[in-house]
């Protein structure tokens, strides 16, 4: 009874944790599960309070990473923006890491398909 209490207790505080990553993020471009039928030439995370944008990848179907233009932010904001080049017909997943301004770090992802 004990070790099923503990695997609660550690399987509530990793959904919290998400679902906390998740609130801070309150929009995308391409928005999470988008299905964009023209090109997009960026990926933007915003969020609801200021962070500091960590690391941002991009990966296809595949797991293969895509080349971005991504630079670490030194300042904290709300909004960041990293250009990408032309992408094939496939689908994209977007993976964030933030720290917040107490020194938590945060992550989330996004999916968008690229017809």
């Amino acid at each position: 009874m004990k070790k099923f209490q503990a695997l609660l207790a550690v399987a509530a505080l990793t959904v919290s944790s998400s679902l906390f990553a998740h609130g801070m993020m309150n929009g995308s471009h391409p928005q999470d599960g988008a299905m964009m039928m023209e090109p997009t030439d960026r990926v933007e995370v915003n969020f609801a309070k200021p962070m500091k944008l960590v690391s941002l990848k991009v990966v296809n179907s595949s797991g293969k990473p895509v080349s971005i233009d991504f630079k670490r932010s030194k300042e904290a904001g709300t909004s960041f923006k990293a250009m990408i080049p032309s992408l094939k017909p496939d689908a994209y997943k977007v993976h964030w890491k933030a720290m917040g301004g107490d020194g938590h770090m945060m992550k989330g992802s996004f999916v968008f398909m690229q017809h």
